[in-house]
C-alpha cells in the first residue's frame, strides 16, 4: 500500500511548482505563532466573564483583548513582509465555528498582502463540547467538524497543500522546491465527550505512515522536511505531564529522525522553551512558542535556509506603538506593566491552599504565591536564565531550599528546569 501511495505522490510531484512561478530568495522567512484563542466579538455580552475564566485556570491569557492582539499582530506581519506565518493550533477560544469564520476573515488580510498563513488545529478548536457566548445567560454556540476546519481555512494551506493526509488534517505545503513544512494534525477531538475535550495529543498510526511516504518522497527529490504540530515533540520540563507532550513521542522521534527531520515547531504549553534531544541520525529541537496571549505577548520569527540553517528568536508584539495613536485604553498604552501584572496575579490566583495546609503563616504563605508569580512570568516568557542566579543569592531561596520537596518542586521547577537559551537558537542543517 506505502509503494502504490508513493507512485501515486511522485506522479502529482511532476506538476508546477511554486519556484517556476517567480524567483524566490533562498532563504525563507516566516513567523510562528500559536495559542491565539481568538473569539467571534458578536459572541461577547460581557467581557468580565473572560477574567473569571483566564483566572480560575491560572493560565494568565488576556482573552479580553485576543482581538486586539490579533489585529496588532497582524498589522506587523504586513510591515514587515515575510513569507508565512505559521499557527500551530488552538485559533479559538474553544471551538466556536463563528470564531473560525471571524478569524479566517482577518487571517485574509495577510494573503492580500502576499503573506500565506498555515494552520493546523489544537485541542480547542473542533467538536469542542465548550463552545458557548458569554453573557447573561451562557448558552450552548455551535462548534464545528474537521471537514468544516480545513473548508474554512482552505486558503489557509489545505487549498494549495502539496499532499493532504487521509486520516487527519495533516498536510504538505511547499516552501520552496527544496523545502517543505510538515503540519501535523495532533489533537485528539475524535475523542472529546460532553463531559470535556481531550487535551492530550498524539499522531495517528495511519499517518506515521504517510509521512514515511512524504519522507521517502522527499529524499528522493532533494528536499528538506521541517514539521509542525500543537503538542510538543519533546518533554520540555517535568512540570508538564504527559498530556502536553506527544502520546506517542517516542515513535513520533524514531520516525521523525529516521526521515532526517531536524527542526519541529509546536505549541501548547504556553511556554516559551526550546528542547533538544540526541537520536541515532543526529539531534531533533522542538520549539514551543509561547501563547500570543500571555506575558511578553510574543512570536517567533525565523529566517530558514534549507540545507543550511534554522535561526529562530522571539519578537514581541509592540501594543504600546500601536495604542499611542490608535487607542485611549490605559491597560494598551502601558501594555508590558499590564500583561505582566495579569499574568503575575493569574500564577498567584490558585495554590495558597496547599501551602496554608502545610502549617505556613499568612506571612510564608504570601511569599510563596508572590515567588511562584514572579518565576512563571519569567519561565513562561521564556526569561528565567535573567533572574535564576539573582534569586539563589536570595535569603527566601535559602529558605526554601529548607522545606519539604513538594513545596520547593512547586515553586522551583520552572526555574531550575528552563533552558539556558529558550529565547532563541541557530541551527546548523548542513552536518
Amino acid at each position: 500500500m506505502k509503494k502504490i501511495l508513493l507512485i501515486l505522490l511522485t506522479i502529482l510531484l511532476t506538476g508546477c511548482t511554486q519556484s517556476q512561478v517567480k524567483e524566490l530568495p533562498p532563504t525563507i522567512h516566516m513567523v510562528v505563532t500559536t495559542d491565539i484563542h481568538v473569539i467571534d466579538p458578536s459572541l461577547v455580552e460581557n467581557k468580565s466573564l473572560y477574567d473569571d475564566l483566564s483566572l480560575n485556570y491560572g493560565d494568565g491569557r488576556l482573552l479580553n483583548y485576543s482581538g486586539d492582539i490579533l489585529q496588532i499582530f497582524i498589522d506587523e506581519m504586513i510591515q514587515t513582509k515575510l513569507e508565512y506565518v505559521i499557527i500551530t493550533g488552538d485559533l479559538t477560544l474553544d471551538g466556536e465555528k463563528s470564531s473560525h469564520e471571524w478569524l479566517a476573515k482577518q487571517l485574509d488580510k495577510l494573503i492580500q498582502a502576499d503573506i500565506q498563513p498555515l494552520v493546523i488545529p489544537g485541542n480547542h478548536d473542533i467538536m469542542s463540547p465548550t463552545s458557548r457566548t458569554y453573557g447573561s445567560p451562557s448558552t450552548y454556540t455551535p462548534t464545528l467538524s474537521a471537514e468544516e476546519f480545513a473548508s474554512i481555512y482552505k486558503n489557509y494551506g489545505y487549498k494549495n497543500a502539496l499532499y493532504r493526509d487521509e486520516n487527519s488534517l495533516s498536510y504538505v505545503y511547499e516552501l520552496r522546491d527544496n523545502a517543505w513544512i510538515l503540519m501535523l494534525d495532533t489533537a485528539m477531538y475524535y475523542e472529546n465527550t460532553s463531559l470535556g475535550a481531550e487535551s492530550s495529543g498524539k499522531i495517528p498510526s495511519e499517518t506515521f505512515d504517510w509521512i514515511e511516504t512524504i519522507g521517502a518522497l522527499a529524499k528522493e527529490n532533494g528536499v528538506e522536511l521541517i514539521s509542525s504540530t500543537h503538542h510538543s515533540l519533546i518533554q520540555h520540563n517535568s512540570y508538564f505531564n504527559s498530556s502536553y507532550t506527544l502520546l506517542n513521542t517516542l515513535k513520533a522521534q524514531r520516525i521523525f529522525d529516521e526521515q532526517n527531520i531536524r527542526v519541529n515547531l509546536s505549541g501548547h504549553l504556553h511556554a516559551q522553551t526550546i528542547a533538544q534531544k540526541e537520536l541515532t541520525n543526529g539531534n531533533i529541537t522542538d520549539i514551543c512558542t509561547s501563547s500570543l496571549l500571555t506575558y511578553t505577548n510574543q512570536y517567533g520569527d525565523i529566517h530558514y535556509t534549507p540545507f543550511n540553517n534554522f535561526d529562530y528568536k522571539t519578537k514581541e508584539v509592540d501594543v504600546e506603538t500601536w495604542a499611542q495613536t490608535n487607542s485611549t485604553n490605559p491597560d494598551l498604552l502601558e501594555f508590558e506593566e499590564y500583561s505582566y501584572a495579569y499574568f503575575k496575579h493569574a500564577s498567584t490566583s490558585r495554590g495558597a491552599d496547599r501551602f496554608i495546609s502545610k502549617g505556613y503563616n499568612d506571612e510564608q504563605v504570601a511569599s510563596l504565591q508572590e515567588a511562584k508569580g514572579i518565576l512563571n512570568c519569567y519561565y513562561f516568557s521564556g526569561s528565567a536564565n535573567e533572574v535564576r542566579d539573582d534569586f539563589v543569592e536570595t535569603d527566601f531561596y535559602q529558605w526554601l531550599i529548607e522545606q519539604d520537596d513538594d513545596t520547593k518542586s512547586y515553586i522551583l521547577t520552572m526555574i531550575q528546569e528552563s533552558p539556558i537559551y529558550p529565547k532563541e537558537i541557530s541551527i546548523p542543517l548542513n552536518s
